[in-house]
Formats: C-alpha cells, structure tokens, sequence
C-alpha cells in the first residue's frame, strides 16, 4: 500500500462504506431470520393454510413436468409387490372365481361327454343289428316297459304275413 492510498480520503472512506455494509447485511440477515422467526411462532399456520385456494394451486402445477422427474424404478422399488398382488387376489377373492369357472367348464365337459357317449352307444346299437339282422326300431317297433317288473317288452311286425308278430322280454 502506498502512502498516497492510506492518506487520500476517498479511497480510506471506500474501503470503510465497504467494511461496513458488509457488516451491516451480515447483521441485517441475522435480524430479518430471528423476527421471521418470530412471526412464524405467533402465527396459526392451520388457519393461513385454509385460506389458500388448493385448486387454483393445482391449476399450476405442471404434472408433465413432474413425471418426467419421476425415477419409476424408484419408486417400484419401494413397492412390495408380492403383499399388493396377495392383496388384490385376496380382496377378489379369485379362488372362488377359479372355482366357479373351473364348475362350469367341468359341467360343460362332462355334458359334452354324455352327450357324445350317447352317440356312440346309439351307433353300435345300429352296427349290432345290422349285424345280427334286426330290424330297424325307428320303423316299427314298439318298446313298452312292464311297470310291474321293470323290463322291456320289445314288439317287432313280422315282415312275412300280415298280422304275425313276435315279443322279447329284455
């Protein structure tokens, strides 16, 4: 430092305003952060915040924004995924569904099955007499059961004369 710079008066009163503003924003900051305080304690923060418009809040909240920030494996991460998932199962109660559709495809096989062993039992029914030469009972037999011993009485015409016929009991 020269002699001209300690002893010229601008230059000392520079460098004072400037030591002393600093202080004075070190001392100002430290003032506005204890009252800032201060009011913050006296105030009833529930009632300020029922005040606030919580749509008009939302209205500028920029959710693409937002979710572009968002880390979604994070957040996956976070979730525990075999309690949601025995969660959802336990609140649909899915056995009952599986139960109840498991029924009704069980009810349509088993019919689908009667159904086709019906079928089958009525063709060798035909094979079986037309190779043991039976007539065809849809042309003329007459099938009555006896109700008193609960067998069939198969009546077949004669192809012959008119008039002979001849019953089996089954």
């Amino acid at each position: 430092m020269t002699r001209y710079r300690a002893l010229h008066p601008f230059d000392t009163a520079g460098r004072l305003t400037r030591f002393a503003l600093g202080a004075a924003a070190d001392v100002t900051d430290a003032v506005i952060r204890a009252l800032t305080a201060a009011v913050v304690d006296r105030m009833d923060l529930d009632e300020l915040v029922s005040r606030v418009d919580v749509n008009q809040v939302a209205e500028r909240v920029d959710v693409d924004r937002i979710a572009a920030r968002l880390d979604l494996d994070a957040v996956l991460d976070r979730i525990d995924l075999a309690a949601l998932t025995k969660g959802v199962l336990t609140e649909i109660d899915l056995g009952r569904i599986v139960r109840d559709t498991g029924g009704g495809m069980a009810d349509e096989t088993v019919h689908g099955l009667r159904a086709r062993s019906v079928r089958a039992d009525r063709m060798v029914d035909r094979i079986a007499d037309r190779l043991l030469r039976r007539p065809d009972p849809e042309q003329g037999d007459e099938h009555e059961q006896d109700s008193d011993t609960g067998s069939v009485v198969v009546s077949v015409s004669g192809s012959g004369s008119p008039g002979s016929s001849r019953e089996q009991t089954l």
